[in-house]
């Protein structure tokens, strides 16, 4: 009896693996007719939430052999696109065409995974899909008629999902940069980050910046960087530097609306703390750096930093799509949008700790900006605990040692 039941099990598993596969080719060989193009055409972009999305405890991994197949599309060959969401969300796949700016979208019927492969073949193309749409989605179409694109936004023509950056936002934005020929390395991250915004592009352009500025040199080096304030450079920043939350060299920390009143001009848009660390030596070399807003959105050109907030008009996707386009120009050059405010150095891993540490304000302790002066209110004063004084003591002693030795730096 248990064989039986394990063979069967075995079985489904197969069935399940075999329908996906079919669920990726399928896909392909409606938007193979519908775009049209044929298999191995380097014209052609895949994108898909496959090997993300989860339906009914089944991994969708085997979606992509199907795709890869059937169409000819690779992530090796860098048309084929494995987008970033929740486990929760559909499972679709969005093909574009570079020469015609065209895009077929197709979104899963989640209930075709409970049958057979033979009934799954019989299905009409309308029953194994739910959605099946087709539009231009073309950057200078879309900027040229934003009124029309916005409708087939907010009628959820791919699906839709949590605004504002919902599948349409994603879709659009991530295949126009592909069809500008955009850096391999920037579209990978991008695909963490699941979708391409000013915010994301910025993040990569601080790559090229500290690349050419506090470049690792050696075996023992790496970052240590903490995102002050943080946005969404910093998905892309963790992705490629091998920075990340979770390796504890990449830590975030927000400024409150009365601390960034106090940054002086050169650092408003600060950006980032990045220290180049050395485990061999104990020691480390640091910089702050800062984003341009005000010089990106004027050399771009008809943008402000107010569309990014602008979410009850078209302003808000126009403006981001708008700068995508222009800032992949700037690559090469990212010194024209970044600065560094400071250069600094650390010379003890207490040094670093203390930085990274939760309650200190890195850009204080390094004389970026003065001190907030405020005073806890009796509700917000700590209780007082036995033998907490001494803790303290000696903690604000080491402390204002590492002050006055910054500052006289």
């Amino acid at each position: 009896m248990c064989t039986v039941l394990a063979v069967t099990a075995s079985a489904q598993v197969t069935d399940d693996q075999e329908l996906l596969y079919l669920l990726g080719s399928r896909a392909s060989e409606i938007a193979m007719k519908d775009l049209p193009f044929d298999k191995d055409d380097p014209n052609i972009l895949v994108m898909s939430s496959a090997s993300y999305a989860i339906i009914d405890g089944h991994n969708t991994d085997r979606c992509i052999d199907g795709v890869a197949d059937a169409s000819g599309c690779t992530v090796g060959k860098g048309n084929l696109l494995l987008i970033h969401r929740s486990r929760e969300k559909p499972l679709w796949f969005a093909f574009f065409s570079k020469n015609t700016k065209e895009c077929v979208y197709l979104q899963v019927n989640n209930a075709v995974l409970g049958k057979s492969v033979d009934e799954l073949n019989a299905l009409a193309d309308e029953e194994v899909f739910t959605k099946i749409t087709k539009a231009n989605i073309g950057a200078d179409k879309l900027l040229s008629e934003p009124e029309a694109w916005d409708e087939k936004m907010k009628a959820g023509i791919f699906g839709g999902g949590a605004k504002p950056f919902n599948n349409e936002f994603t879709i659009m934005t991530i295949a126009n940069i592909w069809a500008k020929g955009a850096p391999p390395e920037l579209i990978r991250a991008n695909q963490f980050h699941n979708h391409l915004c000013p915010g994301s592009a910025s993040g990569f352009l601080f790559v090229k910046y500290i690349d050419n500025n506090l470049p690792l040199e050696k075996p023992s080096q790496r970052y240590q960087i903490i995102a002050i304030k943080p946005w969404c450079k910093d998905d892309i920043m963790q992705w490629i530097l091998e920075a990340t939350i979770g390796n504890k060299n990449y830590i975030a920390k927000d400024l409150t609306p009365e601390q960034m009143k106090q940054l002086p001009e050169d650092a408003k848009d600060v950006a980032n703390v990045v220290i180049r660390w050395d485990s061999a030596t104990g020691t480390g070399k640091g910089i702050v750096i800062a984003w341009d807003w005000d010089n990106a959105c004027q050399m771009c050109g008809g943008v402000s930093k107010k569309d990014l907030t602008a979410f009850d008009t078209h302003r808000w996707w126009w403006m981001r799509l708008k700068m995508n386009q222009w800032m992949l120009d700037y690559t090469d050059s990212p010194e024209t949008l970044i600065h560094t405010v400071k250069e600094f150095d650390v010379n003890s891993l207490a040094e670093l700790n203390y930085l990274k540490s939760a309650g200190v304000n890195p850009l204080v302790e390094l004389g970026v900006m003065p001190k907030s002066e405020t005073t806890p209110t009796p509700a917000e004063k700590t209780p007082s605990i036995p033998g907490l004084g001494v803790i303290a003591a000696i903690a604000i002693a080491g402390a204002l040692v590492y002050v006055v030795r910054r500052r006289k730096a």
